[in-house]
């Protein structure tokens, strides 16, 4: 499923991130007042030091070593804002050691709240990304062809669709607010460590390369590393996958041990990958302090020199060795959002090979509506493979509007995927398919597929009500026609006796249904949709007797006055077809009525005769 979008997923998440620009710039706005006001807190920390100690004069401030440029108007603001401070302090009678500290604390709660409505606000469009992302792959993933589907994993797919997407909020949400709340502080913190002693802060930028450059290099590794890791969660999902829906022959054939076996093969790959990731993250922080503890060590000898040789304060001492604490945590929470970008980025490849993964069937840019089903429907010189297995040959055949046809033949001989080729689950890889003359490819999958309902062997209903699984799709559908849909496919019934009648969830795979409520419930549904041609794939053939006779006198309701393709394998089913299609090998070999077909002596009349001895032996051994 790989393609070249797959490969470049930023600039893709970006787009959807862009999408909330005014909640993020208004986030922005609330973390430049975070960092200001962490400024603000540092160099009251300064002033109440100072002032305890007796280091420095009223309204001025001290601590500071000769500014470089950039940090001038900084100064100006702060020196200006405490001078209006302590003026408006005077006049109120409060005395500067309790003006300080209620500054301080009122600089602090101020900062939290920002900081609270800035990380709220990220933390939004986070989930925002995610239900966007989520909806998109959702519909791409409905758009893919039958092939598609054949060919995934149901695993992978869900582990893509749930796991990977969390990944991407994680990396959009907390972290990037951790991500840009760092980024500004560590700007401000530099430019305010910078004014109160050049030559500590130089020191400060000598340490940073030496402390992020294996940090870079191992947050590359970790890139690798969390993409494989994600790999094998899809690996465990599909084979879980497998497991539900197989419980019933794995408990039968008694590989209970067998399947927790390969289980535990599956789940020891995403261990031993796993650990990787997880000693690759863990080895960023130590990391981090070993290298910056080095480097503080030297920083401290130097700022002992400068306090003794009266450059320094204590309070401006107090106030960087507080501003280099408070890097320490903006400076982690950067390399954290890099290795989550990192994990993110890797998720989100697997998602956009997903949504990029070609769409097989599509509709046409010039493609036409179909009108109301009138004519026929033809096969013209149809030939279909799947890989290199040729599964139809030249196939040419009519099918004239209200006629019934069944498709018969040995176990692979192409019946099934003759009536895919209709809705276009398919689409051949020779010849073309015609409706009322209109190729299927030019007509739009819209007005084609509302031309045709399905019912088959493996039903399938949803975990919703009894009457939305009638009236599939359409919720507000009235309730007399979904009511006469039920009576018709004899679904009522059994309908009315569930505890809440037609609002009764029929649970995940209609479990609290047997098989041959299930059969009426989904011809209720082809019923209510009223489509002109219909598909029956083995509809009665995993019945018992007495639900197959309920079945088939909802068949024939369902069938009146409609064009319908009929495949079974057991030949008593389709006696009354107006025709019989005979296919061998994925070729037409006969065609004709059933009393037709049973004079000639072909295939028809040998698989009549097999099954007609099967049933007749089955029959003795029934009787005592």
């Amino acid at each position: 499923m790989e393609s070249n979008g797959s490969r470049k997923p930023l600039p893709r998440l970006l787009v959807y991130f862009g999408r909330y620009r005014g909640r993020a710039l208004a986030a922005l706005a609330m973390m430049a007042a975070v960092s200001a006001l962490t400024v603000v807190f540092l160099f009251l920390v300064n002033k109440l030091i100072d002032d305890a100690l007796g280091a420095g004069a009223s309204g001025t401030l001290t601590g500071f070593g000769k500014s470089p440029r950039a940090a001038a108007p900084l100064i100006a603001w702060l020196q200006r804002g405490y001078a209006a401070m302590r003026s408006a302090a005077d006049h109120a009678g409060l005395p500067a050691r309790l003006a300080v500290p209620l500054l301080l604390l009122a600089t602090l709660v101020a900062k939290n709240v920002c900081s609270y409505f800035s990380e709220f606000a990220l933390n939004g469009i986070g989930i925002a990304m995610v239900r966007d992302l989520r909806n998109d792959a959702y519909r791409q993933l409905l758009r893919k062809s039958a092939r598609f589907y054949s060919q995934a994993s149901t695993g992978d797919l869900l582990s893509r669709m749930l796991s990977d997407v969390e990944q991407i909020q994680s990396a959009f949400g907390t972290r990037l607010a951790d991500f840009a709340q760092g980024v500004l502080t560590i700007l401000l913190v530099l430019v305010y460590a910078f004014s109160l002693n050049p030559g500590l802060a130089f020191g400060v930028f000598v340490i940073a390369p030496i402390v992020l450059l294996p940090i870079v290099d191992n947050t590359r590794r970790l890139g690798k590393a969390a993409f494989s890791s994600r790999e094998r969660i899809g690996g465990i999902g599909a084979l879980l996958s497998e497991t539900l829906r197989g419980h019933r022959v794995i408990k039968t054939y008694g590989v209970e041990e067998f399947e927790a076996d390969r289980f535990a093969e599956a789940n020891d790959r995403y261990f031993r990958v796993t650990r990787r990731t997880i000693r690759l993250q863990a080895l960023n922080s130590p990391l981090m302090e070993v290298l910056a503890g080095i480097g503080l060590v030297g920083l401290f000898a130097y700022a002992g020199g400068q306090i003794e040789q009266g450059r320094m304060t204590v309070g401006g001492l107090v106030s960087f060795l507080a501003a280099i604490m408070m890097l320490y945590k903006p400076l982690k929470d950067v390399t954290k959002t890099n290795m989550a970008l990192q994990i993110a980025l890797s998720s989100a490849r697997r998602i956009f090979e997903l949504v990029d993964s070609e769409t097989e069937i599509a509709d046409k840019p010039d493609a036409v509506d179909l009108g109301a089903f009138s004519r026929a429907i033809r096969y013209e010189d149809v030939s279909f493979r799947y890989g290199d297995d040729w599964v139809l040959r030249n196939l040419d055949l009519t099918i004239r509007r209200g006629e019934t046809v069944a498709i018969v033949g040995p176990s692979g001989a192409g019946k099934t995927t003759l009536v895919n080729l209709l809705p276009r689950l398919y689409d051949p890889t020779e010849g073309r398919i015609t409706l009322d003359g209109v190729d299927l490819k030019d007509a739009t999958l819209a007005s084609l597929r509302r031309q045709i309902g399905i019912v088959t062997q493996d039903t399938i209903l949803f975990d919703t009500s009894a009457r939305e699984n009638v009236a599939y799709g359409r919720p507000d559908a009235p309730e007399e026609a979904v009511r006469a849909a039920a009576a018709a496919a004899f679904a009522d019934e059994f309908v009315d006796r569930l505890p809440e009648g037609y609002e009764t969830r029929v649970g995940e795979d209609a479990g609290r249904l047997s098989g041959g409520q299930k059969q009426r419930l989904a011809i209720a549904r082809a019923l209510y949709k009223d489509a002109p041609i219909l598909i029956l794939d083995e509809a009665t053939s995993q019945l018992d007797s007495e639900s197959e006779a309920l079945v088939s006198r909802a068949l024939a309701n369902l069938m009146e006055g409609r064009t319908t393709l009929v495949i079974a394998h057991r030949l008593s089913t389709v006696r009354r077809a107006d025709r019989i299609l005979v296919l061998d090998r994925g070729r037409l070999a006969e065609s004709g009525t059933h009393a037709e077909l049973l004079t000639r002596n072909g295939l028809y009349r040998r698989l009549h005769d097999m099954q007609f001895f099967v049933e007749k032996d089955e029959a003795a051994e029934a009787r005592p």
